[in-house]
């Protein structure tokens, strides 16, 4: 069995800008576990556990989808949940394309018995995960609230596999998918 997702990678100098708000995040009396920048991406598609006997056949479908390149702003960070915080993530400014490619990856892979995704796609890279709330998170949170920006120029999408760890998941990449221009 192999646990696979379909996501967006991030240019260097956009992870880099996370160091200081990890930081900031520290400093609350929340309990938190920080995502690794290296391992930072924007998910697609999660498809979770599968036999690796299906793994081509997610491959074959994954190579047909066809998108033209785009890019996308790194907006405010926040949280999924102002009552009960379990993510705290860096919105992403999308004028429609990722949602697009999104719905066209989920829709594909329902020919395979995917379930589609029942919830709104909303692009957004994961900063820190919240294992215990604590309300000073917000104050930490509001010091760094707008303190990252840049472009993500999106030219292709991968297919990963994720090896859950005690010290973390661990990602390797399975396959690279170029959009096109001009489509």
């Amino acid at each position: 069995m192999v646990r696979l997702f379909v996501a967006i990678d991030l240019p260097d100098e956009i992870r880099r800008q996370f160091f200081d708000v990890q930081n900031s995040l520290r400093s609350s009396r929340a309990r938190i576990s920080l995502v690794d920048q290296e391992s930072m991406h924007i998910t697609l598609k999660f498809i979770g556990e599968v036999s690796g006997s299906v793994l081509p056949q997610i491959t074959e479908i994954l190579q047909t989808i066809e998108s033209s390149p785009f890019s996308m702003e790194v907006g405010l960070i926040g949280t999924n949940s102002q009552r009960a915080p379990r993510v705290i993530w860096a919105e992403v400014d999308d004028h429609g394309p990722c949602r697009a490619l999104a719905k066209t990856i989920d829709s594909s892979l329902v020919s395979l018995g995917f379930e589609p995704e029942k919830r709104k796609f909303r692009p957004h890279i994961t900063i820190a995960r919240v294992r215990q709330f604590h309300q000073s998170l917000f104050e930490a949170m509001a010091g760094v609230a707008a303190s990252c920006s840049g472009t993500i120029p999106v030219n292709e999408f991968i297919l990963k596999k994720s090896e859950l760890t005690p010290d973390g998941p661990i990602y390797t990449n399975i396959l690279h998918i170029p959009l096109k221009e001009n489509l």
